[in-house]
């Protein structure tokens, strides 16, 4: 295929991003039809999609696309008119014939058109535009009758109702006798003749493509706009800008309250100026916020395609129920959560789940349930991935990480649940005695925890043996602007995302322990590692040492520490500002943020903290 000539750039970037729309939803849309093949108004939407590919393919020129959008078109057009009935081997090809659009498309998207093979794929499909449904379900054998591919191209051509595409159907029609070999093209006049009359029925029944002719509602919903990503960037700096000005009026405020009582009146009014001041920038970042954000179904789903894709290579029953996907959060966030996700699932599917004899003999259903959530909570998302699957052995756990030498036979005694569960999260680690291109519990969590971190986020593990398993990810809404708790460290402020905190509490010093070098103290059920910013941070000491002093616990993945600090300052929101390239590699920090008072104050990371602690 040559290059791209495209006069109109915007015609082009209209066209990647309708088509990736569309594809990004069909994955989803096909594996739901292949459970609900009766549903009229989903089989009518695949095909459109597809006609709507194909069309704007052709009137851009892309041949190959064209060619293999066809052919699914006309797969897809004998399914809606009962011609051929929904099987998991009809599915398989047109989800091949999907992938082969979308690699086409991405050829286009990345300016890099290639010949690629796709009669492979095409050939696939062509038995399904020759044979009867009576034939295909009997045996699906090669088509005897080689007009049969010509006679049902036709329909696609009758049913398009947008005129901008019909011109180009015309040419299209003799196309599928020209892939059949047998075939001889046969004049699109004569293509209706050799349909018999009780077949003719059926063709009308599916006729209301009169949604078809709503096409233009579906995809080009005037309630949503594609904006610039770079220029949604810019705008969310002078929000954060905003942010920092209302921080400083508000200690301006305090200050003149304290300084000069004698000015009540201006005081009032200066108050009345900083609580509007606050509203209006709190709204006009939620504003911001809110275009910022997706619906996590961009991430989700892309998993029913996993997740049929693995039941059929296990062997296994399984059923994804997706919870949630309507809920949002920013786009930085989505594009993170993927791979930690695809982990999880192809977890929870190899590990997790028992095949349907298994299940059958420990007495459940032979088909299991995973089930993925998504659900706000504060300025958190939680992301559960649920299993009712074998659950975790705590005790094969233990034993295979002593064979790896990771742990002692005493370590492993003294271990809590929580503790051996987060023995999965250890590079390398894996309880899979046969390594496969599906297992994935070791390299894959270990991915799971890099990601999670990175983005300052939790991982929180439940199972019980037999039942199943959880893995709960709580991640930030955002990453730009975030809640945060103001610390003092002997006169210095700091700020900890609050997303990481878990608790904070006031201790004697005295009750701090020192076990192989490292502080500790005795938390409720847990042995919590303790970090001090004073020596952090080489900050030198201000007046006596006072015996108390303030824990902040901070969780960072599967691990928790305590960070000791002078006095807790309080809550509050901030704008994260990048330290530059000179400074960005500072081990325990993730950024600065700028005060009222206008000091700045250094950002923690409690990722980087953590790995002091391993």
């Amino acid at each position: 295929m040559p290059p791209i000539d495209c006069e109109d750039q915007e015609l082009l970037d209209g066209f990647l991003a309708e088509t990736t729309e569309l594809l990004e939803k069909l994955d989803d849309d096909l594996i739901t039809l292949e459970k609900t093949s009766d549903d009229t108004d989903l089989m009518n939407r695949i095909f459109r999609s597809i006609h709507t590919i194909k069309g704007a393919s052709s009137f851009l020129g892309f041949d190959l696309l064209v060619k293999v959008a066809h052919k699914t078109e006309d797969v897809l057009n004998r399914l809606r008119k009962g011609e051929l009935i929904v099987t998991s081997d009809i599915m398989d090809v047109i989800l091949e014939a999907t992938d082969l659009i979308k690699l086409l498309v991405s050829d286009i998207k990345a300016g890099d058109i290639q010949e690629r093979e796709t009669d492979g794929t095409i050939n696939k499909l062509l038995p399904f535009l020759a044979e009867s449904a009576g034939a295909q379900q009997r045996a699906a054998q090669p088509p005897a009758q080689p007009a049969a591919p010509s006679v049902d191209a036709a329909p696609s051509a009758d049913i398009q109702t947008p005129p901008a595409s019909e011109p180009a159907q015309s040419p299209e029609v003799p196309e599928p006798s020209a892939d059949a070999a047998p075939v001889a093209p046969i004049p699109p006049s004569s293509v209706p003749v050799p349909k018999p009359a009780s077949e003719a029925a059926p063709k009308k029944a599916p006729a209301p493509p009169k949604p078809a002719e709503g096409k233009g509602d579906d995809l080009s919903d005037n309630s949503t706009v594609r904006v610039d990503v770079k220029r949604l960037d810019d705008l969310m700096n002078q929000v954060g800008e905003l942010v920092l000005e209302r921080n400083r009026m508000i200690q301006i405020n305090q200050d003149l309250q304290q300084n000069d009582a004698n000015r009540a009146d201006f005081n009032e009014e200066f108050g009345k100026l900083t609580k509007r001041m606050s509203f209006v920038t709190s709204e006009l970042q939620m504003q911001v916020l809110k275009m910022r954000m997706i619906p996590v179904e961009k991430v989700f789903k892309k998993f029913p395609r996993i997740v049929r894709s693995m039941s059929r290579d296990l062997g296994k029953e399984v059923e994804l129920v997706i919870i949630g996907e309507e809920t949002e959060l920013d786009r930085s966030v989505v594009d993170e959560i993927g791979d930690p996700l695809i982990h999880l699932i192809r977890n929870a599917m190899d590990h997790g789940l028992e095949t349907p004899d298994e299940r059958t003999a420990a007495g459940k259903t032979r088909g299991g349930t995973l089930v993925l959530a998504a659900v706000h909570e504060g300025n958190q998302i939680i992301i559960s991935i649920k299993d009712d699957g074998r659950g975790i052995d705590t005790e094969r756990v233990g034993r295979k990480a002593i064979e790896k030498g990771l742990i002692t036979e005493e370590q492993f005694a003294a271990m809590g649940q929580r503790e051996v569960f987060d023995l999965l999260f250890l590079p390398g680690f894996s309880t899979k005695e046969k390594t496969t291109d599906l297992s994935g519990r070791g390299v894959g969590m270990d991915v799971v925890k890099t990601n999670i971190k990175k983005l300052n986020g939790l991982i929180e593990i439940k199972s019980t043996k037999g039942l199943g398993s959880e893995f709960i990810l709580r991640l930030p809404l955002t990453l730009a602007i975030i809640q945060s708790l103001l610390v003092e460290v002997e006169g210095e402020i700091y700020s900890i995302p609050l997303s990481s905190v878990l608790e904070t509490i006031r201790v004697d010093q005295r009750q701090f322990h020192l076990i192989g070098g490292q502080e500790v103290l005795k938390l409720r059920d847990i042995v919590l590692p303790l970090i001090r910013l004073q020596r952090v941070f080489n900050v030198q000491p201000q007046g006596e040492a006072d015996n108390f002093c303030y824990v902040v616990v901070v969780g960072a993945a599967e691990k928790r520490m305590g960070l000791v600090v002078t006095r807790l300052v309080g809550q509050q929101e901030v704008a994260i500002k990048s330290l530059g390239n000179y400074l960005a590699n500072i081990p325990g920090i993730a950024g600065s943020t700028i005060l009222g008072d206008g000091r700045v104050a250094l950002i923690i990371d409690p990722v980087a903290m953590s790995e002091g602690c391993e």
